[in-house]
């Protein structure tokens, strides 16, 4: 008897090939069975008649280090088809652990994914030492999903050079000597990979910068060679210039063409595929064009580079209960700490409204970075915000944004913006589309996720809590590129599927999963595509000491398997946690067809 069969769906196996009906049959977690009709009986079958069956999404790019160890649930992802997630992520992490030094790497990932500090304080018992020790904890418990961890270059450098690190100080020989064995052995242990980050945006809430930001070519290229001295293992980077001008307020394209050669010298020195965070800038609205190109140039001769790109604007979300331009102005703060319907009726008094509206932000020094980065940004950018309602349409024309609104009302677009945050039940968001976005359109987007070699993630699953919601890009991706979009040219669904399915496992070398094939792992997904749809984000307080967190919903997930489990049904959590800990080294060989 099978354990599951999923009947008469339109499979979309990961493949890129056009979809066709058929059954899945499943047993002791793998796909035993594909296609026309399953006689054998089954413990349970899902009616799959008039509903898309695909692979369980990958999702390459989280930050869920430290949720990995509180919770087993891993949402966000786990709302939006996610079978496997990846941390370990942009050079931030927490193993290994020099515990002098553990308030730093807390500052260090509150500060670069917005994660408070409190809550990783308080979520995770910090009894590990070395990375195998916090894969061991990993291994011990059960999730919604598969997980797995790259080792981070910051927690690295922090646990060979201490403070030296911390000050930014230049790595000596013996020092780059214990980093690269400390990877080594974190890639024998099972890392999937090795991660760095070399933005100068990224830094602590104390606005320190990232350890490693700045390391020399050297040092990274020792570390290149031990990751792939393991035979297995990617290499993820954040490079610099990678979201644009934000501090120069410029491009160097020289600069941007070194930092690309070396991710070439990476890939050579390692033997392994390379990715790194490829988006639209405004400073600079080709850049992305000349990095890919530069790309595909050396992928020609053998190398495996691959940009990593978001599949929707990349941004930040202003909320009345998480960040908005008002939070440090002191009519506000008056009653910032007032229950939110409370607080609405008086943020609606045409007095207080009037007085918060004429004041400056105020400073206060007990405020992360993040917090006064996030107040000024909404100021300046007030005009170029979108506010969101459903159904979400993640490609807004000009005439929708706050300042076009703002101007047809007669009105400052800081008043606009305040009268939307504050109306209704205090709930609503406006969107400022940072990156991705500067010809007021996803033309260049479509563009990159046509292109072979580009990587569909940047989900940031685990992070920036406050202040984005992009797990939900699954979800997105779908409905936006494969189903509504209207301002330009759209994707057959089964090329979006294997953007988050097949090519995903193949650039971590996870042969066993990303296509519905026979012995192949039975992560799947049934899902109501006519009627996928996605919730505005919502603030939840259901972290770690009640921390709260924006969480965005889907409709329209028939149902999630996890080794052939139904971990979802019906956008429902049924309570089954079959997943477990991925070890690099465990997946290799299992299917020749991931390299």
């Amino acid at each position: 008897m099978l354990d599951l069969v999923i009947r008469g769906g339109t499979l979309v196996d990961g493949t890129g090939n056009a979809p066709v009906t058929g059954d899945v049959g499943v047993r002791d977690g793998r796909i035993v069975a594909v296609g026309g009709r399953i006689g054998e009986a089954a413990r349970e079958t899902i009616d799959a008649d008039g509903a898309l069956v695909t692979p369980g999404f990958i999702d390459v790019h989280t930050h869920y280090d430290g949720q990995f160890l509180w919770d087993d649930r891993m949402d966000p992802s786990f709302s939006h088809g996610i079978t496997t997630a990846i941390a370990g992520n942009c050079g931030v992490g927490f193993a290994p652990l020099r515990p002098e030094f553990r308030r730093e790497l807390i500052e260090l990932m509150e500060g670069v994914e917005d994660i408070p500090g409190v809550v990783l304080d308080v979520g995770m018992d910090w009894k590990w030492r070395s990375f195998a020790d916090y894969l061991d904890q990993l291994g011990a418990r059960s999730y919604s999903m598969d997980v797995a961890s790259q080792i981070a270059h910051a927690p690295v450098r922090v646990a060979v050079m201490g403070e030296r690190a911390l000050n930014m100080e230049t790595a000596t020989a013996e020092d780059i000597a214990a980093m690269a064995s400390i990877v080594g052995e974190a890639m024998t242990a099972g890392a999937l990979g090795f991660s760095t980050g070399r933005i100068s945006e990224h830094v602590s809430s104390k606005g320190a910068p990232v350890p490693g930001t700045y390391a020399p070519a050297e040092e990274l290229l020792a570390i290149a060679k031990a990751m792939g001295a393991a035979g297995h293992g990617t290499f993820q980077m954040v490079p610099f210039g990678a979201i644009g001008g934000v501090v120069s307020g410029f491009i160097d394209r020289d600069a941007r063409q070194a930092e690309h050669d070396l991710i070439v010298q990476i890939a050579e020195a390692s033997g392994r595929p390379v990715t790194y965070l490829m988006l639209q800038i405004s400073d600079d609205r080709e850049d992305w064009f000349r990095m890919l190109a530069e790309s595909e140039r050396h992928a020609a001769r053998g190398l495996r580079i691959h940009p990593q790109i978001a599949s929707r604007p990349g941004g930040m979300l202003a909320t009345l209960q998480t960040h908005h331009p008002f939070r440090f102005r002191p009519s506000y703060r008056e009653v910032e700490n007032l229950p939110l319907a409370e607080r609405l009726q008086a943020l609606r008094d045409p007095a207080r409204r009037a007085r918060i509206l004429a004041e400056a932000s105020v400073d206060d020094p007990n405020a992360s970075q993040v917090d006064k980065r996030m107040a000024a940004m909404f100021v300046h950018h007030a005009r170029e915000l979108y506010p969101l309602s459903l159904p979400l349409n993640y490609e807004p024309a000009e005439a929708n944004s706050l300042g076009a609104m703002a101007d047809r009302a007669g009105v400052d677009p800081v008043e606009y913006l305040y009268d939307h945050l504050t109306a209704g039940d205090g709930g609503n968001v406006a969107a400022d589309n940072l990156l991705n976005y500067a010809d007021g359109n996803l033309d260049a987007m479509h563009d990159m996720l046509a292109h072979p070699l580009v990587i569909s993630g940047l989900g940031d699953g685990g992070a920036h809590l406050n202040t984005i919601c992009d797990a939900s890009m699954t979800t997105s991706q779908l409905i936006h590129w494969a189903r509504d979009r209207t301002r330009g040219p759209k994707f057959p669904v089964e090329h979006i599927v294997s953007k988050i399915t097949r090519d995903n496992a193949r650039l971590f070398g996870l042969g066993d999963r990303g296509v519905i094939a026979d012995g192949m792992r039975a992560d799947l997904n049934v899902i109501d595509f006519e009627n996928l749809s996605l919730e505005l984000p919502k603030i939840h307080h259901d972290l770690p000491n009640d921390g709260p967190r924006l969480l965005q919903g889907s409709r329209g997930y028939v149902a999630t398997a996890v080794a052939g489990t139904v971990t979802r049904r019906h956008d429902e959590d049924t309570g089954a946690r079959p997943g477990r800990l991925i070890r690099g080294r465990a997946s290799q060989g299992m299917r020749q067809a991931a390299e």
